[in-house]
């Protein structure tokens, strides 16, 4: 029989004042604050029309980010510790998914696509289009590995994966492999962002 398995997301979103550093000689401190605040609204709408998710949470170090219908978890630790923090808060039973919301062409169908490519066994992950950068992981709650969001992180992953002896996939899925973080993925993406 088919048991149906908890799904606890977990979405980083740092100050929208503080995100976006790289297109400043683009955008003003504003715009890139608009721009963060719209693509994280985005990026959760999408993971809430997905209705594959129990719970949905906001990782973030701004005490006045509030999105309608979603716990925050406030912290000022590094990415990886706050995520660690908010994972053991919420002692997610199941399946835990960490996604980063500066994905401006995320929808509800590819989340659903993403978790029907889902396999228990293994640690699936999603790079960003350089495989450089990671922009999701799903994985069943009683796998032990250190985050390595963050630069780089990609192959970071997958080296702390096989010291622990881990398998994983990687899931190819256009819309959670583009990312906005350089001029060039914004002239490309933008006009995802503001339709």
């Amino acid at each position: 029989s088919d048991i149906r398995m908890g799904i606890s997301a977990f979405i980083p979103v740092k100050k929208f004042s503080d995100s976006k550093a790289r297109l400043k000689s683009i955008l003003n401190p504003k715009e890139r604050e608009q721009l963060a605040s719209k693509m994280a609204k985005k990026s959760i709408n999408a993971l809430k029309d997905s209705n594959i998710f129990d719970s949905i949470t906001l990782v973030t170090n701004d005490p006045d980010l509030h999105i309608e219908g979603i716990e925050s978890f406030l912290s000022d630790s590094p990415l990886n510790k706050c995520l660690d923090e908010a994972i053991q808060f919420s002692k997610p039973q199941d399946i835990i998914f960490i996604m980063h919301a500066d994905l401006p062409t995320i929808n509800m169908l590819d989340l659903q696509k993403f978790k029907s490519s889902f396999n228990n066994d293994v640690i699936n992950i999603v790079s960003d289009t350089q495989e450089k950068g990671t922009n999701c992981l799903m994985f069943h709650s009683s796998m032990g590995f250190d985050l390595k969001f963050g630069i780089d992180s990609y192959q970071l992953f997958l080296d702390e994966f096989s010291s622990n002896n881990y398998a994983y996939q990687n899931i190819k899925i256009a819309a959670l492999k583009d990312d906005l973080d350089s001029e060039e993925d914004y002239f490309k993406l933008i006009k995802y962002v503001k339709g």
